[in-house]
């Protein structure tokens, strides 16, 4: 055995080195201290004080006092003492898997067993304290008065106390009568035996429910589950929900995921409603949501996706969930794709399978397949033209790109009663036929790029091989619309120019800080012109057998305006307003910058075809922010026509000829937000803003538009008020009614509170300034408590009154033991 030690004085070091013939070691033992190092050749034993380490191939160890004991070939290590009689310097022992903290430790180098008193190990997000210990030579941990938690601190806010355990590394615990403890307080709540997974091991396990206290399905327990690891690549957990009137429901969300393949989950529910008494026939749902998603590294050639929300009883009210997150949702899409893209070629082709459903037409649509073709744009002149030219029109040729699409589709339209007509019927709604479309574009610019040029042209066919065919009903004096099956072609095209350039404004004020004003006017004008090309049908098929004129393609597949020809300009102008200053907190440019007007824009459009009231109303929208804690949106809509003054009804007339004015505003909207905060908190809510900017989805997207709304601890206090002030014409004046403008007037107050570190207390509240009255009002109170968050939720006011209260595991591990009370609102 080579051992070499270093003792440390206060002003000298030095080094010497010990040899001994021992073959009792495998491997060198390297050991040093900080204070000492005492050697006992008589009995074979080393004595090494303060900052203690020693290290044999892959085990380490250091603590404040270590024992090497060459006779029994064992280490042991525990902690010293500070000069205030504090322990300091407890062992830390690591064998190349884990590292683990403890009181003191026994480590036998033969048999490689080890005696551990009062261990800590740290694996992801859990934390286990064991009272006496002992490891085995397979790595396996038997321990007794273990302490397993997520909380982080040496007295942890829970813990579950456990009797006597045993550690498998990186798979899971096995442990024998456990109990939660909080706060050091025992509770009866526990467990005979338990197994807890560690990082590498999923194990069945029971998912905790929801208790639902009161809804119209009576006392329920919802989402009563269990948990099933089938393998690396699948997983799935089966739900059920009960309720006390006699409903029921089971549930089964299906996971799967192959690395650089694919991922997705598959979410089964079957419902039955039991409806009061007299009712006793029960209601049944069914439901699939199916979403799959193809890894482009898999083949970047074939995409395959599916998007399925599907609802058996078309209906989005019912739902065993109180809360129903659908419950606002009246339309359900599903989508299955697959799609082949080709290499070197402007080609993709796809195939789709399609259902539309809305819950308050009662509507289905299904179709069956639908096949894409596109090819992307292309430039068959390009190298036809030198590409140094400096003809304009030359340089329009060369960017003319063609674009071409074709579409083929089975559809069928039905309804709440086609179940009923049996499948031949069903099966004479479905329509069939294919549209193709062909754009040709290009770009230009004149005077410099100053003004921008783009033209298109596009032409469309149209092949339906269903039609329709009026006929006079001389009994009941009516029109009869029959589905004939017939082929027909439409055609259709469209001419479309645009022309776009950007004004620039300065205007420079006189003072010391140089101000200079810039104003950016974004003028755009577009004019588009459809030829008819699809012949009407003119017959005496009306009431009383009056002429009618109508196309034959109304009810088609694909169907097309029957309408004159269209010829239309638009036109919009787009401004902004910014103003440059010197300052002296900008050290680069010396200048700072204020937007003044982030946006005023005008637009409108002018139909030559129409016999009357060509100009449409002036659409205009202001939008300033000043400073960062005020905004102020407004938007108009402005008539150039006369009006009535008895009634408020417009006429024809143009304002200006009759009633010598420009117009009127026939609706505004003023929308005012203030938000307040401390500077640490406006500090913290431009992080928000770019946390959600960064992590974006689906949850986010609410919060990406209303940041303030989003409660954050780390902000002490906010607040924001919005005042929205509507304004319209009164166009149905009475003699009872003989205002000429309605307004409305409404403020939002939403804020919130840190009264402690850990307490915040939130609210929302609408206010109608005309009735005097609170239309809806949102509390919610929170609680950080390190491991675990407390929420309250409640609706006091509005029709959708409720409370939650939600307490749960802030740990990833344990995302499942919570327990929510709800009370569900009750929509009349």
């Amino acid at each position: 055995m080579f051992g070499s030690f270093v003792g440390y004085g206060q002003e000298n070091r030095f080094r010497d080195t010990l040899v001994l013939n021992d073959d009792s070691f495998d491997e060198i033992i390297y050991y040093s201290a900080r204070d000492s190092i005492y050697t006992d050749l008589k009995n074979k034993q080393v004595h090494l004080y303060g900052d203690a380490k020693v290290e044999n191939a892959d085990v380490k160890m250091s603590a404040g006092y270590i024992l090497i004991d060459l006779n029994k070939n064992e280490v042991f290590a525990t902690y010293a003492y500070s000069k205030d009689s504090t322990k300091v310097e407890y062992p830390k022992f690591s064998d190349g898997a884990e590292d683990v903290k403890a009181s003191s430790i026994r480590y036998n180098f033969d048999t490689e067993k080890g005696y551990i008193e009062e261990l800590a190990i740290q694996q992801g997000e859990a934390y286990l304290y064991m009272g006496v210990a002992k490891r085995q030579a397979n790595d396996e941990i038997h321990f007794k008065q273990g302490r397993f938690t997520t909380c982080d601190l040496e007295e942890p806010h829970y813990h579950f106390q456990l009797s006597k355990a045993v550690l498998i590394p990186e798979k899971r615990i096995v442990t024998g009568p456990m109990n939660l403890w909080v706060k050091g307080v025992p509770t009866p709540l526990g467990l005979p035996f338990s197994v807890i997974p560690q990082q590498q091991d999923r194990t069945h396990g029971i998912l905790f429910p929801e208790l639902v206290p009161s809804s119209i399905y009576g006392f329920g327990v919802q989402n009563l589950g269990y948990y099933f690891p089938i393998n690396d690549n699948i997983q799935t957990s089966a739900y059920i929900n009960l309720y006390s009137r006699g409903s029921w429901g089971v549930a089964n969300n299906l996971e799967y995921a192959k690395k650089y393949g694919f991922r997705g989950n598959l979410n089964l529910s079957f419902q039955q409603f039991k409806a009061p008494f007299p009712d006793t026939i029960p209601s049944n749902k069914f439901s699939v949501i199916w979403n799959h998603r193809k890894e482009a590294k898999s083949n970047p050639f074939w995409v395959f996706s599916s998007s399925v929300n599907f609802i058996s009883d078309n209906n989005s009210k019912n739902n065993l969930d109180p809360l129903n997150p659908q419950y606002f949702n009246n339309n359900f899409n599903s989508d299955v794709n697959i799609n082949r893209l080709f290499p070197s070629k402007p080609l993709t082709m796809g195939l789709k399978l399609s259902v539309r459903q809305n819950s308050i037409q009662k509507s289905f649509s299904f179709s069956a397949p639908i096949y894409n073709l596109n090819v992307t744009r292309v430039f068959p002149f390009k190298k036809m033209i030198n590409p140094s030219t400096k003809n304009e029109l030359s340089k329009m040729v060369s960017r003319l790109g063609v674009t071409y699409g074709l579409e083929i589709q089975n559809k069928a339209l039905l309804d709440s009663t086609s179940q009923q007509q049996g499948t031949e019927a069903m099966l004479a709604k479905f329509q069939n036929g294919y549209s193709q479309n062909l754009v040709v574009q290009t770009t230009g610019g004149f005077f410099k790029n100053a003004l921008k040029f783009t033209p298109s042209l596009t032409y469309a066919n149209k092949l339906n091989f269903q039609q329709i065919e009026k006929s006079y009903d001389a009994v009941n004096d009516s029109t009869i619309t029959d589905t004939i099956q017939k082929v027909g072609l439409i055609h259709e095209l469209s001419f479309n120019a645009q022309f776009t350039t950007m004004l620039y404004s300065y205007y420079r004020f006189v003072g010391k800080r140089d101000s200079k004003l810039r104003h950016i006017l974004t003028p755009s004008f577009g004019y588009r012109y459809v030829p008819q090309l699809n012949s009407l049908i003119t017959d005496s098929v009306g009431l009383g057998q009056a002429p009618v004129t109508y196309s034959p393609f109304e009810r088609s597949l694909y169907t097309t305006s029957y309408g004159k020809t269209a010829s239309m300009l638009t036109f919009a102008f787009n401004n902004t307003f910014e103003l440059k200053q010197k300052s002296d907190k900008d050290t680069v440019t010396g200048y700072r910058k204020i937007r003044l007007i982030d946006q005023l824009s005008l637009n409108g459009s002018y139909d030559f075809m129409k016999d009357s009231m060509n100009l449409s109303d002036i659409s205009l929208n202001l939008r300033v922010s000043p400073i960062q804690w005020l905004n102020f949106v407004a938007n108009s809509t402005f008539s150039p026509y006369s009006w009535v003054d008895s009634t408020g009804k417009t006429t024809g007339d143009y304002a200006l000829i009759d009633k010598k004015v420009l117009g009127r505003f026939t609706s505004t909207n003023f929308t005012t937000t203030l938000t307040l905060t401390s500077k640490e908190g406006r500090k913290e809510l431009e992080k928000t803003k770019d946390f959600v900017a960064n992590n974006w989805n689906a949850d986010y997207n609410y919060f990406a538009l209303h940041p303030e709304y989003l409660l954050n601890f780390n902000i002490p206090w906010k607040l924001s008020l919005s005042h929205v002030y509507s304004v319209y014409a009164n166009q149905n004046k009475t003699v009872l009614d003989s205002v000429n403008y309605k307004a409305i007037q409404t403020i939002a107050a939403t804020g919130d509170v840190s009264f402690t570190k850990r307490w915040k207390i939130a609210t929302t509240t609408n206010f109608d300034l005309e009735t005097k009255r609170i239309t809806n009002t949102r509390l919610t109170l929170s609680r950080n408590m390190h491991c675990w968050a407390l929420s309250f939720n409640w609706t006091p006011i509005g029709n959708n009154k409720s409370f939650q209260l939600s307490i749960r595991n802030t740990s990833s591990m344990f995302q499942s033991a919570k327990i929510e009370i709800r009370k569900p609102p009750v929509f009349l």
